[in-house]
């Protein structure tokens, strides 16, 4: 059986680019199979996520609402904790990002001037985020998910990678199960931008945590290792990733002025890079990894150009957010063929979905595929 990895960068406000082309996708696969119950989740095995990504992730993943259940026929509490059915689609989430991401990069003129314009302080204001997350996520711990994920986090006391996973609550108890609001605070702590999550699990352990963006904002090679976790009877031979960032940055740095540069000069660039720098490497990677095991188009990376949008990630001014829309659009618009492709790749007969029609797709290995700027 083929297994299916869906990764996604991180990127602030750019993540409306992610929402775009997975609403894109799963409008695709609900076309294709005849079933307009099915959600982005259904689609794949394993998600994983880093900041924004990890926050698309925990909502893709979050179980619905036992009221709601109840509406559609489902009464008896042994039916409601066998079928946990994920509560947003990817349009739902698309949606959230369009209204609530302006409200989240925003601050008042006292908060600028209390914070220095971010030199004293972080630069936004926890609390809009962790109101919002909240909201979203209501008291939903992570062992509740519909089924497994990996959403990144590093933790500052201990000085180590952190990551969320449902698997880890079966293995390591309490001490491993947090809320979905503080996993999606913490996982979106970008230093400068936010301040650090102090968050507790069900156990009442405290973990000290930022942006998971600090060492995988691509996070699919965490998601391959985790993968090989979960199911260590198969190979690269054996899985389908769909990797997807969230805008290509093209910004260049002349020498004539970053040879000036001091501290306070570094402090934005320097985030742009290293972010950048590591998506670009595990892309890199990971395109030889499935090349070496003869599988190349097992992998595929989407990363639009940002055309006019601005690619500072927390941009969410009106006119960035169409912006990043139209980005989004115009790739859509220009990679249908492979969109199709993928969308027909996730839902193959093996693929074990509820109530799921299946595709009679012909065996054999997809032609390759090329992406459009």
């Amino acid at each position: 059986m083929e297994l299916s990895i869906l990764s996604l960068d991180g990127g602030g406000i750019r993540g409306i680019i992610t929402a775009s082309i997975l609403a894109h996708i799963e409008a695709r696969v609900q076309e294709l199979s005849r079933n307009n119950q099915l959600k982005i989740a259904d689609c794949f095995d394993l998600l994983s996520g880093t900041s924004t990504g990890g926050i698309i992730v925990a909502l893709a993943l979050t179980p619905s609402d036992k009221n709601e259940m109840t509406a559609n026929g489902i009464t008896s509490k042994e039916e409601i904790s066998a079928i946990s059915r994920p509560k947003y689609s990817a349009a739902d989430i698309l949606e959230l990002y369009l209204e609530m991401g302006p409200l989240l990069f925003q601050r008042s003129l006292w908060y600028r001037l209390g914070s220095g314009f971010g030199l004293f302080k972080s630069r936004y204001n926890k609390e809009a985020v962790e109101e919002h997350c909240k909201k979203c996520f209501g008291d939903r711990w992570i062992s509740e998910v519909v089924k497994d994920c990996l959403i990144t986090s590093y933790e500052m006391n201990t000085r180590k990678a952190l990551f969320f996973s449902k698997y880890n609550v079966l293995k390591y108890g309490d001490s491993a199960n947090y809320k979905l609001s503080d996993i999606a605070r913490a996982t979106s702590a970008a230093p400068t931008y936010f301040s650090p999550a102090l968050i507790n699990a069900k156990d009442k352990t405290f973990r000290h945590l930022v942006d998971g963006g600090v060492y995988a904002n691509n996070p699919a090679m965490c998601a391959l290792v985790e993968t090989v976790k979960l199911w260590p009877g198969n190979g690269v031979k054996d899985y389908f990733m769909l990797s997807v960032g969230t805008g290509k940055v093209i910004k260049s740095y002349d020498w004539e002025k970053t040879h000036k540069y001091g501290f306070i000069k570094w402090l934005e660039p320097i985030i742009d890079i290293l972010t950048s720098s590591v998506s670009e490497t595990v892309d890199f990677q990971m395109q030889q990894l499935f090349s070496c095991n003869g599988v190349p188009d097992s992998y595929i990376r989407l990363e639009p150009p940002l055309l006019s949008s601005d690619s500072r990630m927390d941009n969410a001014s009106k006119r960035n957010v169409k912006a990043l829309s139209e980005a989004a659009k115009s790739f859509i618009d220009k990679n249908s063929e492979v969109l199709e492709k993928i969308s027909q790749r996730i839902i193959l007969p093996s693929r074990p979905l509820r109530d799921l029609q299946r595709l009679n797709i012909p065996a054999g290995t997809p032609s390759p595929l090329r992406l459009r700027e």
